[in-house]
């Protein structure tokens, strides 16, 4: 179960085995679902240090290109915001015809988020009029800044809300990103045309891409792999009934995994022939492999916390703590942060699993993973500061 888990995530060979090419990126989009996008940069992008993990080294602006130039991928919901196959945009098209969702109707938080008409009306004309816009062409200046609804500085704030959500119900794309920010432009001239999935199979997807980036897994494993769609308890019995009953999925026995575990048939035929995972890497916190903790903790025997959001002194492990994944465990943590004012990877705390003792063949795939990540990052040298007792020497 764990040996194909990997597999269906990359994770199950060596670092660099396969480069990164257009057909390898495209194959990592459509097997996992998608590439999280996240603003943290402390060490670097999600998304490219997710890619990194698997393929060592590669040019990101190659990757860029892909996505914003060659349409290869586009910008959405997956399991947070994404970065998706462009075959998967049928079921995106789905999600934006039905936003926002019924259930949010009358919540609070949506009603103190939610724009006027308005205001999408006066992004849409600047948007039909100037061509592509950042989120920063929305931003009041300081003299304009106000709290009343009538004044410049209130509008564009509202404006730069109604971007994001102009954005989720298809009327804008991303078209690219400059220094990460947004780069918005009308739906039309970014997305190729074609049409929206089927309501069915626009649940169903919940289901099968969960199961094609986890392989075998029970119901608990595939609630939030993917967020889009968001589907209650009731839902998800029937989309998983409906594919039993189709034959599109099979139940599947799992010693020692309590309840029905499920599977895409065509995952099991080759299962046997899979070989033990190989290899020594560092997982982003924001990397599909994390995306269901309680799966983590469960089949690895690894409870993870991204200790971002924790505060400084109840943090346990550090801020941006890589998991480190050797020979298909996860037998460590890792926090590191990029100077890149003195080119320098600092490895601010090292932690290991109770159980797991080191050898020299790990000791040197870790100072060889570290050495690549640098290479990687741009980093001259490598620095160890505070570092726990069990941990190898930096």
């Amino acid at each position: 179960m764990v040996r194909l888990w990997l597999h269906r995530q990359g994770l199950a060979r060596a670092r660099g085995t396969v480069p990164l090419d257009r057909r390898a990126f495209v194959n990592h989009l459509e097997r996992t679902g998608a590439l999280q996008l996240d603003s943290v940069n402390v060490v670097d992008r999600a998304h490219y240090l997710t890619l990194w993990s698997r393929f060592g080294p590669y040019d990101r602006a190659q990757v860029d290109r892909w996505v914003y130039r060659e349409r290869l991928a586009y910008e959405y919901w997956g399991h947070e915001a994404s970065i998706l196959p462009i075959s998967h945009l049928p079921l995106g098209r789905r999600r934006m015809r039905r936003f926002p969702p019924l259930s949010w109707s009358g919540r609070k938080w949506w009603s103190r988020y939610a724009t006027s008409t308005a205001s999408k009306r006066r992004v849409l004309r600047r948007m039909r009029a100037g061509g592509p816009l950042e989120s920063a062409d929305f931003a009041p200046r300081p003299e304009e800044v106000g709290e009343k609804t009538d004044s410049p500085g209130w509008r564009l704030r509202e404006d730069k809300r109604s971007l994001k959500l102009l954005w989720h119900d298809g009327r804008l794309a991303v078209s690219g990103r400059r220094h990460f920010r947004c780069i918005y432009d009308l739906a039309e001239r970014v997305y190729p045309e074609g049409p929206a999935a089927s309501l069915t199979a626009y649940h169903d997807s919940w289901l099968l891409i969960g199961l094609s980036g986890c392989g075998i897994a029970p119901e608990r494993h595939l609630v939030n792999y993917f967020t889009a769609p968001k589907l209650n308890a009731a839902e998800r019995r029937r989309v998983i009934a409906r594919n039993l009953r189709s034959k599109r999925i099979v139940e599947v026995e799992v010693e020692g995994l309590p309840g029905p575990c499920y599977a895409l048939p065509e995952h099991l035929d080759a299962v046997d022939a899979l070989p033990e995972p190989t290899g020594t890497t560092l997982i982003c916190p924001f990397d599909s492999l994390l995306w269901q903790r309680k799966r983590a903790a469960e089949l690895l025997d690894f409870g993870y916390t991204i200790e971002i959001y924790v505060p400084a002194a109840k943090r346990k492990y550090g801020y941006y703590v890589l998991p480190i994944l050797h020979d298909g465990r996860l037998v460590g943590r890792l926090d590191p942060k990029l100077h890149r004012d003195r080119g320098v990877l600092e490895v601010r705390s090292l932690h290991f699993e109770p159980d797991f003792r080191q050898s020299a063949r790990f000791e040197a795939a870790l100072h060889e993973s570290l050495g690549d990540l640098a290479d990687f990052l741009g980093a001259s040298g490598i620095q160890a500061s505070a570092v726990s007792h069990d941990a190898v020497r930096l």
